[in-house]
Parts: structure tokens; C-alpha cells; sequence
């Protein structure tokens, strides 16, 4: 989101009226925000003279929304610097990631099944209030078999064990894969807003996938990370 979203500020600043400050915790529960809100943020840290970006201000405003809720409803859990958030209850959810270091980048969720039974997972970022380009890969627990329709050159992948999802198919979503170059070359590529999936879990078992900006690169220093994103993922018992 951090990329997409510097490339207009200009146009943003000029609309702006008003600077907007970090939600506090005892408010957050009746809090709703915007997606405009959170673009916001990311002018208000900016300096355009100096094109630097106070990243610690911005990331105190990111974690600011842990508890606020969507316009959709959707109640926001943000999983930052790695962090795993877990979920033992079907729903709709909004998860925010990213973090101070290249590495810790990204956050994770899991889910463990209250029952025995099979669940369906959808994805999408169209409606998340950070929501952009992002990857969804398995990170342990039982494996979810995604029906997608990916593509590189003339192959198309239509069963991944990954979601890649985009809030805009004019700019496609791919795995955050490689080093340098290597994750935009020779790398599959999605034009999906919405990712599903079905599993059968027993009761206690989970899923757990960690989530990452497409282009918030492994090897990326730790200046450039920050790449803050989102998804909504709605988990549904339909057996």
C-alpha cells in the first residue's frame, strides 16, 4: 500500500482539510475509519520537502486501529511486526499487517476450528481500509486448497495453496517470492479480488497463514519497510 499510495500524495494533499491523529485505545471499540482516513495517515507523515517519512509516526497510527471497525462491519485486528493473531470463532474479519523491519514485514493469522467439520475461507482487500496488493501463504496447520485463476505467460494456475489478492485488478497481486528483480521476474501474477477455499478440519485443528505487501521485498532495507496492507477473510462452517 506504502508504494501505490506515495505516488499521489500530491493529489491527496490537496484535498486534505484536516491532519488526523492516532485513535486512542479506549475509543477504538466505537471507532469506525475509512480507507481515506488511513491515506491520510500516510500524508499527514510525509514531509514533501524533504520526501521522508516519519515511519515511527505512521506506524503509531497504524496500530492505533487495532479494535476500530470497518464501514463493511468488519471488526480490525492488525497483526504487525509478525505478530499471529488467532481466531477460534467463524465470521468476517479485517486483519491489517506490516512492520518496522524488512523481516518482520508481514503478520499472520490462525484459525482453529471450534468443530469438526469443513470451513470455507474467502479472501479479498477490495473493502479493507489498508487493503492493496497481497500474498497469503501457508505458514502451518492443515493446507487450504484455493480455487484461483493465476497466471504466467500463456500458464494459468487454477489450485494454489496460496492466496493472491488484489483491491484492483488493473494492479495485479503476486507472491512476494525471491530477491531483487527476481520477485517481479518470472513470478506468477493475479488480477483477483476475491481468493476461496475449502477445508475439513476436526475440531482443533488449524489453519495459519502469513500475510505480505507483494512488493515489500525480503531484502529490502529496513527504511524501506513499513509496506502496511490488508485483507478481509469471512470463514463460514458449511458442513
Amino acid at each position: 500500500m506504502k508504494k501505490n499510495l506515495l505516488t499521489k500524495v500530491m493529489t491527496l494533499a490537496l484535498a486534505a482539510t484536516m491532519a488526523l491523529t492516532p485513535i486512542t485505545a479506549s475509543a477504538a471499540e466505537k471507532t469506525v475509519v475509512t480507507r481515506d482516513q488511513i491515506d491520510q495517515y500516510f500524508i499527514d507523515n510525509y514531509d514533501e520537502e524533504t520526501e521522508v517519512t516519519n515511519y515511527k509516526a505512521l506506524y503509531n497510527s497504524i496500530a492505533s486501529l487495532n479494535g476500530c471497525y470497518q464501514p463493511n462491519g468488519y471488526k480490525i485486528y492488525t497483526a504487525l511486526d509478525n505478530k499471529t493473531i488467532t481466531f477460534k470463532k467463524t465470521g468476517n474479519y479485517a486483519v491489517i499487517v506490516g512492520g518496522k523491519t524488512a523481516k518482520k514485514d508481514q503478520g499472520s493469522f490462525k484459525f482453529v476450528a471450534p468443530k469438526t467439520g469443513t470451513y470455507k475461507f474467502t479472501f479479498s482487500t477490495k473493502n479493507n481500509v489498508a487493503g492493496g496488493q497481497i500474498f497469503i501463504d501457508w505458514a502451518g496447520g492443515k493446507v487450504i486448497k484455493f480455487n484461483t485463476s493465476y497466471k504466467l505467460n500463456n500458464k494459468k494456475y487454477k489450485q494454489t495453496s496460496s492466496a493472491v489478492v488484489t483491491d484492483d485488478p488493473k494492479y495485479p497481486a503476486y507472491p512476494t517470492l525471491g530477491k531483487g528483480l527476481s520477485r517481479y521476474e518470472d513470478c506468477w501474477d493475479s488480477e483477483m479480488t476475491k481468493v476461496s477455499g475449502s477445508i475439513k478440519l476436526k475440531k482443533g485443528q488449524f489453519v495459519k497463514y502469513v500475510a505480505r505487501d507483494s512488493g515489500a521485498g525480503y531484502d529490502e532495507s529496513d527504511d524501506a519497510a513499513y509496506n502496511f496492507t490488508g485483507f478481509d477473510v469471512t470463514i463460514t462452517k458449511t458442513k
